[in-house]
């Protein structure tokens, strides 16, 4: 899977969630091995604004969710 298409299903997951953890988005892509690639998109999308990356209190977790793409 390449990276392009990578972000597009990672995008697709948090269209559907509302917020996500990494391990989750891992197990909803049946992600297996190296996750250096995941965590690499993950990182590119955040960059783009496509992404957040907020914290989470009441799970104690870093979550994901889908950025505001007003810009």
């Amino acid at each position: 899977m390449d990276i392009n298409e990578l972000k597009n299903n990672i995008l697709f997951l948090l269209e559907k969630n509302d917020e996500l953890t990494f391990d989750e988005i891992k197990k909803m892509l049946n992600w297996s091995g190296d996750s250096r690639p995941l965590r690499k998109a993950l990182s590119e999308l955040v960059r783009e604004s496509k992404v957040q990356r907020v914290p989470n209190y009441e799970r104690r977790r870093m979550v994901f969710k889908k950025g505001n793409n007003n810009a």
